[in-house]
């Protein structure tokens, strides 16, 4: 899965770069590995890509992950969000050429 060099992932990307929704550049990244991740989520923002608008969370850390809102419709029913903080365990999805995280329940 594509992360920039501050380890936040990446949305969409192609062969060289990353669309960087943190200043709207593009950005180097790396690939990692896709493993299932716990975390403590806040709402950052919203934001509208090439295709789809999808929302943006950021762990303890400052990392910041997109999801997409067809995920996020599919999470809503199965935890408890408190003041835009939510807690689980995440999976990175792709879509097309966009990435972002799901519920690893959902996903």
């Amino acid at each position: 899965m594509p992360y920039d060099q501050h380890g936040n992932l990446m949305f969409w990307v192609d062969h060289r770069w990353a669309h960087s929704y943190l200043g709207e550049r593009l950005v180097p990244y790396t690939m990692r590995p896709n493993v299932d991740f716990e975390a403590t989520l806040t709402v950052d923002s919203m934001r509208t890509g090439r295709s789809a608008k999808y929302l943006v969370w950021r762990d303890a850390d400052g990392h910041h992950y997109p999801m997409f809102i067809s995920d996020l419709t599919e999470m809503l029913p199965l935890v408890t969000v408190a003041r835009g903080v939510v807690s689980g365990i995440w999976r990175v999805r792709k879509k097309g050429q966009n990435y972002g995280i799901a519920l690893a329940a959902t996903a």
